[in-house]
């Protein structure tokens, strides 16, 4: 009797396809992870952070002007002032626009990932006269009032918004912090912190009998709890913005005994309690480069503070300053230009 034959038979085409395309998606889901997790770590990171004066859409500012208040409106009031003796807010031509969008293009070409913390900045629709093709608006502080805080992001840069820091806008009059995740869901992951800090309370310690100290006061331990919760975390983290405040010459200052109110802001945040809660001013001992070539001021309000981990992940942390060119400086622009740090090679 001839031996059995053995079968020859073949899965049909469907079979056939569902397998490849089991196969297919199983290869694409790991290359996607492993590529998030490879984006995080080889590539080189700036961070930003850019105050950019009452930037608002030019029909929503010509409606806020028909109708603007002679006080600083409050967080939840769609206005803006027109307080008699005080600098209105600017309204800008298309040129003008032109100016500040070359600014974001110079940051747009730094390498790597560009992620810029913004400020007094009335929502994406604002922040789309300036930074157009190539990035993403997003993550901004739900506030009615034009003055907000959120993120312009690179194109291509993964990223997750967390609910905001509300608890920062202490009086329903200061502003509430933006939040953001940048590579989430991998072993990379950095959390930041977007502040515009109260004014007026730039040196001194933070107990003197004056209105903005007082304030400035209530919002540090709101920041030194944010802070202690990612050092918790085990999480990299940054803090930028505009701080409206002397860094280096309040790092010489101690915070005293008492977390809820502190004498000092440094001090405060970088305690080293929990251990690791520690951070690094990108400002420190870098000379200051002024915005335009008439500028009078001397030191730097706006800052990024850089976790310990965040510092030490990176084999070189660049300063960067992106000032106006004389013919931008002669436009409608902004008091303040970008600043932040250009953090190398990001270790795995």
């Amino acid at each position: 009797m001839p031996a059995p034959r053995r079968s020859t038979s073949t899965p049909s085409f469907k079979t056939q396809a569902a397998r490849m395309l089991s196969s297919t998606l199983a290869m694409a889901a790991l290359v996607l992870a492993t590529a998030g997790a490879a984006h995080a770590q080889s590539r080189p990171l700036s961070l930003l952070t850019w105050n950019m004066e009452w930037l608002i859409a030019p029909d929503d500012e010509r409606e806020l002007l028909a109708h603007c208040q002679r006080q600083q409106p409050a967080s939840d009031e769609r206005a803006v002032p027109c307080t008699p003796g005080r600098k209105p807010p600017p309204v800008r031509s298309r040129a003008d626009f032109d100016a500040l969008a070359a600014v974001a293009k110079r940051a747009e070409a730094l390498p790597g990932d560009v992620v810029v913390a913004l400020q007094e900045v009335d929502g994406p629709k604002a922040a789309s006269q300036v930074f157009r093709q190539g990035w993403t608006l997003d993550c901004f502080t739900p506030r009615a009032h034009p003055q907000k805080v959120g993120f312009a992001i690179r194109q291509g840069v993964p990223y997750r918004c967390n609910p905001p820091l509300q608890a920062l806008d202490i009086d329903g009059k200061t502003r509430g912090g933006a939040d953001i995740t940048l590579y989430p869901n991998t072993k990379n992951a950095v959390r930041l912190l977007a502040v515009h800090l109260k004014s007026g309370c730039f040196d001194g310690a933070l107990d003197r009998a004056f209105d903005p100290c007082g304030k400035l006061r209530q919002q540090v331990p709101v920041i030194e709890a944010w802070v202690d919760a990612r050092v918790r975390e085990k999480l990299n983290f940054a803090v930028l913005g505009d701080f409206n405040r002397h860094l280096d010459r309040d790092a010489r200052l101690a915070a005293g005994p008492d977390e809820a109110a502190p004498l000092a802001m440094l001090d405060a945040i970088s305690d080293d309690r929990p251990v690791g809660a520690v951070v690094y001013p990108a400002t420190n001992k870098q000379v200051y480069v002024p915005c335009t070539s008439k500028e009078k001021h001397s030191r730097y309000i706006d800052d990024v503070l850089m976790s310990q981990g965040l510092r030490f992940a990176t084999s070189r942390v660049r300063f960067v300053r992106l000032p106006y060119t004389l013919e931008e400086e002669r436009r409608l622009v902004s008091d303040h230009c970008p600043l932040g740090v250009q953090l190398d090679n990001m270790a795995p």
